[in-house]
């Protein structure tokens, strides 16, 4: 099959072997990137029978002749980036050499020596996402069904080197993998945007879950990624200024600050930011925003929860009694379901990725699966995931990967306090799940979902060398 006749003639004979070809299709547009010696022009043609005259020479039709099929069938174009195909083989005649370039998604010929040159390039579907990060995420611990199979790690133990690993559980998406156990045995090191990150997890959508971990500019000046101290933040913040509600729980709350709510409904509507919002909204426009990093291109919209169920509707939790009975609006004495999760039953902790409340799930575009309040897709870690990666209320543990010697906040509710104080859960300094009150100034990490077809551009998720991916 003769699909495109690229506009290319061949070179002097003492730069055959130096010629790149890097041709990316569409259905009405051929780009071509020439690389000669030194030496590049771009091109593009939308009617490729018209040959191109340029400064390094003529061009001519049919130099270089490319056939595409996908799953066996002919087609007139390459599958768009990210539309689930991968290369499956890629066939040049007169020893000419192709191999797919996945970031720039084109195709890259070399050895090319002789015109009517012709390639054949197969594709197939990419059930695996092969390339991709949350592929080479899940290889790390021998593919998705390795993982799966690995059942559920002791919530009620610090994890140890034989416990440190990637595990699966499920999210309100699907099945999720995340990291769980020492810093110095996890590869979940990333550096995107000009900034340092870890890896939390791939959740069920195949997107991944990075938290900020500091600048790409502190790593370049140490040769590794950070692991303690105050450079692992973006500065601190209060949860909330005022705490005598059980509204300022809420990432977003009802009414005014400083006006009692008098129903739950009223507390728990998204309509005010809270102050450790406002916060990180600021830090997204200025540093992820200005870079032209969006939902279109690099990130997801998957949702940040901040889970505010109320004790007495956990599965398994009281129903009656001092704080599980209360009403979560006003002062009224409450326990939160995060609070039975991690401190009631703190001698078996069921942490979860599941956020039982949609008003809970904070998305951008998103309201089949999540709210639709955000207008930038960041948010805060949740104390279950900060439980998922080896933390609990009852032992130090500063060696878990999320442990910085540094106290952060999470998105996650605890309790209304019968003195008149809303309590959130919080990363503390010594390497507990640990709970303060919202006013309080602790650390923020922003968390940020990336696409799932974002590709590894170089890195093996280690500490010397981190996963680097195309924005």
């Amino acid at each position: 099959m003769k699909l495109k006749e690229f506009d290319f003639k061949l070179p002097s004979e003492d730069k055959k072997q130096k010629n790149i070809i890097l041709a990316s299709l569409s259905v009405i547009t051929i780009i071509l990137l020439i690389t000669i010696a030194s030496t590049f022009a771009y091109y593009q043609s939308i009617d490729t029978q018209n040959p191109i005259n340029t400064s390094v020479g003529e061009f001519s039709s049919g130099d270089v002749i490319l056939a595409v099929t996908i799953d066996g069938v002919e087609s007139q174009s390459f599958p768009t980036k990210g539309s689930g195909y991968m290369v499956s083989d890629i066939v040049c005649d007169k020893g000419a050499v192709g191999e797919w370039d996945y970031i720039k998604w084109g195709i890259i010929i070399t050895s090319l020596s002789q015109p009517q040159t012709k390639c054949n390039v197969a594709f197939i579907e990419d059930e695996d996402g092969i390339g991709t990060l949350a592929y080479e995420i899940k290889q790390q611990g021998g593919g998705a069904s390795a993982i799966e199979a690995k059942g559920n790690p002791a919530f009620n133990a610090i994890p140890t080197a034989q416990t440190s690993g990637i595990y699966a559980t499920e999210d309100e998406y699907g099945t999720s993998y995340y990291y769980r156990g020492e810093r110095d045995l996890l590869n979940n090191n990333i550096i995107f945007a000009g900034f340092q990150w870890k890896i939390v997890r791939i959740n069920g959508d195949s997107s991944v879950r990075i938290i900020y971990n500091g600048t790409e500019a502190q790593f370049n000046s140490v040769g590794t990624m950070n692991t303690t101290g105050s450079n692992t933040r973006i500065g601190e913040s209060a949860f909330n200024a005022n705490s005598n509600d059980n509204k300022y729980l809420g990432y977003m709350y009802g009414g005014a600050a400083g006006v009692a709510s008098t129903t739950i409904t009223q507390a728990q509507t998204n309509q005010t930011n809270s102050t450790i919002k406002t916060y990180i909204d600021a830090w997204y426009v200025n540093n992820i925003v200005s870079k032209g990093i969006t939902i279109t291109n690099s990130l997801a919209d998957n949702l940040f929860c901040n889970d505010r169920q109320l004790g007495r509707d956990y599965p398994g939790a009281p129903t009656t009694g001092s704080g599980w009975d209360g009403t979560g609006f006003g002062t009224s004495l409450t326990y939160y379901s995060s609070y039975y999760r991690h401190y009631e039953n703190r001698s078996n902790p069921t942490p979860t990725l599941k956020c039982a409340q949609k008003n809970d799930r904070f998305t951008v575009s998103d309201t089949v699966t999540g709210n639709g309040d955000l207008i930038y897709p960041v948010g805060l870690i949740t104390a279950d995931e900060i439980a998922y990666g080896g933390t609990t209320v009852s032992y130090y543990n500063t060696n878990q990967y999320l442990s910085t010697s540094q106290h952060f906040w999470s998105l996650s509710s605890r309790e209304f306090l019968s003195g008149g104080h809303a309590v959130a859960w919080f990363s503390n300094s010594t390497g507990t799940l640990g709970n303060n009150l919202v006013y309080f100034v602790c650390g923020v990490r922003p968390l940020l979902n990336l696409k799932p077809d974002v590709i590894v551009t170089s890195g093996d998720g280690s500490a010397l060398y981190p996963f680097k991916v195309a924005i």
